[in-house]
């Protein structure tokens, strides 16, 4: 009864309890009675329904029953009585459910919703002159509910209590509900409603009619009954036209004047009602025409499925079904034709109508998911082919009519664009951004900052255009100056002079060979360092001066000495000096990795510390939908600066609100603009799952957090608080439990030394992380699986389970956490499968000490690209080892093997797969976008160098490899920390060889359009490769399949390879730890 229910099939239920009720004990019935009640309401059997709930348990939905009965039977006085003490109880539910989650109290608080409306339902009946009032209420209240099935099921079977289901007014809701049924697969429920709300004369045009022909068009779709789809598209046809008939118009007049973008002047003196009924007709049309064609309706002569699919959107420019599915079709006669982007035909003809479709489904108030896609397809497609005249003059027309908010959502896709070679383009979108700033300066402030900070002349300018508009502007001056100056104090203070020159000379210092330096285009290479040392501005700074600066001065005057001498005397000094200088600078810089560095910004960024009442708000928190009066301003910063002692030593920053203290990580050296990105898709897909009921109810979700680019090498991550890393939970668990040694004999196991002797401590022979890796590529794939086996018979891999345990206070809060666990390991697993997301060791995972939330970071490795490296490539699709599934401590597959992989962790996994599959569209538009983003370059594919090999060989060395001859050069020391095959990992050749990642450093590339076909850039054809392997995903194939999976077998088979211990033994294992 309780998956009838679930299903909507409310008479089976009736049926069965009709059946066995009678026949079950005192307690069996009071087991049954709620949903032996449900169905006999919804069955309209009000005497039966009394029977039932004589055994229904006392709560809120017995009272809410009550009055339901009373309410039929005409009691109000009494159904008042019921529904007050239902309201008593459900406030109480609720409350209580409110501290777990909104999600879990989603279904109490509809029942609220129930018994607000049963009392609008005896007004209704009793008042008569509010019943336009009250059917008003009801339409938009239910317009604005979260769409689940069963809710809306009840709530319009408590309207008919006032008002029959075929009531015109609200035959658009329970039409909404019917199709929400269906795509939940409750087909009974839906053919229950069209059963209920068909007209005893069915009037041309009718909704009702057109929403039978479209589920029997699933169906037959769904079977493949050819012939039946042939059948219900000719009745969908004849529908129409006996339609057009009936308001009087041409059908072959309308449908001349589908194609091109003139208006329909034949529909000029029509209703808008007649507009949407025929939008909506021809739409199908076009659908099902396009479906029983195949993949010829893109080279029909006559255009039919894109004449039918411009006639909807026309008819219906409102629509945004219509209006993105014109620019599909369009897009693809277009790219199925391989007609030429000089081809000016054809670009008018397809590009130009795809362009004013996507403007105008931006324009449409729908779900923000589907408005950021029309909004990504615009902007590639815009800027694709923006050189076309026709083009331009369309989207300077369409951008005047097109209001400004809508873009909000993809402001960091238009700034990355700002550096467009095309004048007329660059002038188009720089209006566009002076439009947007108009209006909501703060939320383009700080993306304009990270432009200003490329090394491209053209985007700066064009950035500076766009601040020098928000001059003009009251405040602006006072906005922009406090913009520039919290941007350069941030970057400075994200990384020291000294840090600044640790990397420039580690990057100068040859490896092996003296030469392979190319000694005299240094000075010209740190030309702007080395002036810099003689105009410093803080007092951190001016120390660095007084304790290297005349060191550095006397190296960059020996080198300018060799470039024009060519005296290797001067090379070996200015090699010995970096050395040493090198040295130095380490040795000072480490010191601050110790427990409790910090900077003061008195002596780090004093200009920071002075600034007080800003106009400026804490970067990533403005709200556009807030007055500005209410939005977080910068009042402060902390005066003390953490140093957190990881690998690049970001800061712990504190900027002070008036509304609250906001914390960031103030990382430098690093481009933070793609994880922006990620965030941005990480976003859009939680909007997605909150718009699925069985996502919505289960509280299913991604763990994003802001991330505020400030230059191509410096920003801002919102700090996380109550986090810990996965791999360090494990760590101090056995530090804990003192079992240290287990670590060490696990890595024993894994790199075949003797667990019993093994010490990576002991300094003699010093243990060498980047030789053993080395020895472990080339092993066979037998051996591997061996030796995982043995690392994973040290322990029972239970410590993240014994943690979790440990750590909650009551068992109610443990089964939470971890099923709250399990969850977002599914989620994040699933997501990062799509996506391609690799590195997933466990110091990149963290875990909400509070709510047990797995939160992913670091998006270094996407695409594949650690799939895709030839050297310890990873084989696994996300990280789900023993460690993870015995922490789930669920239900098992294949006995005891592989616990936990089932259970919560598989609901979620299949949940989001399904909402994953079902908006692929939306999914790619994202990701096209992210990978034609011309900010972001790459490095891909399997046989690509790493970047010391793109950088590092110069103009000198090329013309000594054509030298039979080489001059004779003094031996020198390579520092340990770079030198190739030593233990550390600063620029050692395993670490180049394995950070095949997503990368747009500031000191190699800034990856424009003009660049695409650059062996460092993503390449048109490269993005096309990935995006063909993200669509595959999505489909449902699996590797080399040549049939898609269905959602089930691809989830199963995808976690049988995450745990499968031959892929598990496979990648960089030193630093993956697949036996955690």
């Amino acid at each position: 009864m309780i998956c009838y229910h679930a299903l909507g099939a409310y008479q089976q239920g009736y049926e069965l309890a009709q059946t066995l009720f009678e026949g079950l004990n005192d307690a069996e019935r009071r087991n049954t009675a709620h949903w032996a009640t449900a169905a006999a309401w919804h069955m309209g059997d009000f005497e039966t329904m009394a029977d039932y709930l004589a055994f229904h348990p006392k709560g809120t939905s017995k009272s809410l029953y009550k009055a339901i009965i009373d309410v039929h039977n005409g009691q109000y006085a009494s159904a008042f009585h019921h529904i007050s003490k239902a309201q008593s109880l459900s406030y109480d539910e609720v409350q209580v459910q409110l501290d777990v989650g909104p999600q879990v109290a989603h279904r109490s608080l509809a029942k609220t919703e129930l018994l607000v409306e049963l009392q609008e339902v005896i007004q209704y009946k009793s008042q008569p002159e509010m019943r336009d009032s009250i059917i008003s209420t009801w339409k938009t209240r239910f317009k604005k509910s979260h769409a689940d099935p069963n809710t809306w099921l009840k709530r319009l079977e408590l309207w008919t209590l006032a008002v029959p289901a075929t009531t015109m007014q609200l035959q658009s809701c329970f039409i909404d509900c019917a199709k929400l049924c269906e795509s939940a697969g409750m087909h009974h429920a839906a053919q229950s409603i069209l059963r209920k709300i068909t007209p005893e004369v069915t009037p041309l045009g009718c909704k009702v009619e057109y929403t039978r022909f479209r589920f029997e068009w699933k169906n037959a779709y769904q079977n493949q009954d050819q012939e039946r789809m042939h059948e219900i598209l000719h009745k969908l046809i004849k529908h129409t036209r006996d339609f057009l008939k009936h308001i009087g118009v041409d059908q072959e007049a309308l449908e001349r004047q589908g194609l091109g973008l003139q208006p329909l002047s034949i529909m000029a003196n029509h209703n808008r009602l007649d507009h949407q009924i025929l939008s909506r007709r021809y739409y199908r049309i076009a659908e099902w025409t396009a479906a029983l064609q195949g993949a010829s309706w893109a080279c029909d002569e006559q255009s039919q499925v894109l004449n039918f699919t411009s006639l909807a959107s026309k008819l219906d420019n409102g629509w945004y079904a219509a209006c993105f599915s014109l620019a599909e079709r369009s897009l693809s006669i277009f790219e199925m034709n391989e007609f030429s982007r000089s081809d000016s035909v054809a670009v008018s003809s397809y590009i130009v109508p795809a362009l004013r479709g996507l403007f105008l489904a931006a324009r449409t108030k729908e779900n923000p998911e589907f408005v950021i896609k029309a909004l990504l397809r615009l902007v590639t497609l815009w800027f694709r082919f923006g050189e076309s005249t026709a083009v331009l003059v369309e989207v300077e027309n369409q951008l005047s009519l097109t209001p400004v908010e809508p873009w909000l959502s993809a402001i960091p896709q238009l700034i990355a664009r700002l550096g467009t070679p095309h004048k007329d383009l660059q002038y188009t979108l720089i209006n566009l951004l002076k439009s947007i700033s108009s209006q909501y300066p703060h939320a383009v402030i700080w993306p304009l900052l990270t432009a200003t900070q490329t090394s491209k002349i053209e985007h700066q300018e064009a950035a500076r255009v766009i601040m020098s508009f928000i001059c003009t502007m009251p405040d602006g001056i006072r906005l922009v100056d406090q913009a520039e100056l919290v941007g350069k104090e941030l970057i400075r203070t994200s990384a020291s002079l000294m840090e600044k020159w640790r990397s420039i000379i580690e990057k100068i210092i040859p490896r092996q060979d003296l030469m392979e330096t190319a000694w005299h285009e240094v000075p010209t290479l740190w030309e702007h360092d080395i002036q810099y040392l003689r105009a410093v501005e803080t007092p951190d700074e001016e120390q660095f001066v007084q304790m290297f600066g005349d060191q550095l001065l006397q190296i960059d005057k020996s080198l300018k000495r060799y470039k024009s001498s060519r005296q290797m005397s001067l090379v070996n000094f200015a090699y010995q000096e970096l050395y040493k200088l090198y040295g130095d600078l380490d040795s000072q810089i480490n010191q601050w990795k110790q427990p409790g560095s910090k900077l003061h910004l008195a002596s780090t960024a004093p200009r920071l510390l002075s600034l007080r009442d800003c106009v400026l708000t804490v970067p990533g928190q403005y709200d556009p939908h807030l007055k500005l009066d209410d939005q977080a301003f910068i009042d402060s910063f902390a005066p003390i600066v953490d140093i957190l002692s990881s690998k690049q030593l970001p800061r712990k920053l504190v900027i002070r609100s008036y509304t609250a203290d906001y914390i960031f990580l103030l990382k430098g050296n690093e481009d933070l603009r793609g994880d922006e990105r990620i965030m941005q898709l990480f976003n859009l897909i939680n909007t997605m799952l909150n718009h699925n009921s069985d996502a919505f109810s289960r509280n299913l979700h991604l763990l994003p957090y802001e991330v505020i680019p400030l230059s191509p090498s410096a920003g801002l991550v919102s700090w996380v608080s109550n986090t810990q890393q996965l791999q360090s939970m494990i760590q101090i668990n056995r530090a804990k439990n003192k079992q240290n040694d287990l670590n060490d004999r696990e890595t024993a196991s894994l790199l075949g030394h003797d667990p019993e002797t093994f010490n990576p401590r002991r300094e003699n022979p010093r243990f060498d992380p980047p030789a053993e890796m080395d020895r472990y590529d080339k092993l066979p794939i037998p051996i591997k699986i061996r030796r995982l086996k043995a690392a994973l018979s040290h322990s029972k891999q239970s410590d993240l389970k014994d943690v979790l345990w440990q750590k909650s206070p009551s068992s109610d809060i443990w089964v939470r956490r971890r099923t709250n666990f399990a969850r977002t390991v599914g989620v994040s697993s699933f997501v990062g499968y799509i996506i391609g997301l690799g590195d997933r060791h466990g110091s990149n995972i963290l875990i909400d000490q509070l709510t047990w939330g797995a939160l992913h970071i670091d998006f270094g490795d996407l695409f594949n690209v650690a799939q895709e490296r030839s050297f310890l490539p990873e084989k696994v699709p996300f990280r789900l080892t023993r460690m993870m599934t015995n922490a789930f401590e669920l239900a098992s597959r294949g006995g005891l093997e592989v616990p936990g992989t089932r259970g919560t962790f598989k609901q979620a996994s299949l949940i989001v797969m399904s909402v994953l599959r079902d908006s692929r569209s939306t999914v790619l538009a994202m990701l096209e976008a992210f990978l034609y983003d011309p900010l972001l370059s790459w490095t891909i594919g399997p046989n690509d160098p790493s970047h010391a090999d793109h950088n590092t060989q110069s103009s000198s060395e090329k013309q000594n490899k054509t030298n039979t001859k080489k001059p004779h050069v003094q031996t020198h020391v390579v520092p340990q920390s770079l030198a190739p095959g030593i233990g550390g990992t600063g620029g050692s050749d395993i670490y180049d060889r394995i950070e095949n990642s997503l990368i747009a450093t500031y000191m190699e590339t800034d990856s424009y359009m003009a660049k695409v076909s650059s062996s460092t850039g993503m390449t048109n054809s490269k993005a096309l490769q990935v995006l063909s392997q993200i669509e595959r995903k999505l489909i449902g194939y699996h590797k080399d399949a040549d049939q898609p999976l269905t959602i089930n077998r691809q989830v199963q088979a995808l976690i049988e390879e995450a745990t499968d211990l031959k892929n598990l033994s496979q990648g960089y294992v030193l630093g993956w730890i697949p036996q955690w």
